[in-house]
């Protein structure tokens, strides 16, 4: 029952920080890449973080990196499945970590390292729009 309501309380919480988000970010939506077998995208809402800490097992949505100005999180997929969250930081346009199921890193690790540094300048675009 605790579990429950710890939930309906998060969703909750995600809705209010929506527009704020919003505001933050809106620039950035949008934005997503391939390499023909990783996709990744930007998360675009607070709700898309609680579903990607929860589907993780990670701080993205209890962190709240979606209310961090200078930060930017990404999901990485295969086959649709989420592997790996990325946070950008978009001060030096770096990534600043990037992390599978309870924070491990994946074998795909280096390979999303490696799109993500292959399309920095699309997102750098995007921050100065």
């Amino acid at each position: 029952m605790k579990e429950r309501e710890n939930i309906i309380k998060k969703r909750k919480e995600a809705m209010e920080a929506e527009q704020a988000y919003k505001q933050l970010k809106a620039k950035f939506f949008g934005i997503e890449f391939t390499d023909g077998i990783i996709r990744i995208h930007v998360l675009e809402s607070v709700q898309e973080h609680l579903e990607e800490g929860t589907a993780m097992h990670h701080c993205v949505y209890d962190a709240r990196y979606y209310s961090k100005p200078q930060s930017l999180i990404f999901s990485a997929t295969k086959d649709g499945e989420r592997i790996e969250t990325i946070e950008v930081s978009l001060e030096t346009m770096k990534v600043v970590q990037s992390r599978g199921v309870c924070n491990k890193n994946t074998e795909y690790h280096e390979q999303i390292l490696a799109l993500m540094q292959k399309n920095m300048r699309m997102i750098a675009q995007r921050a100065t729009a």
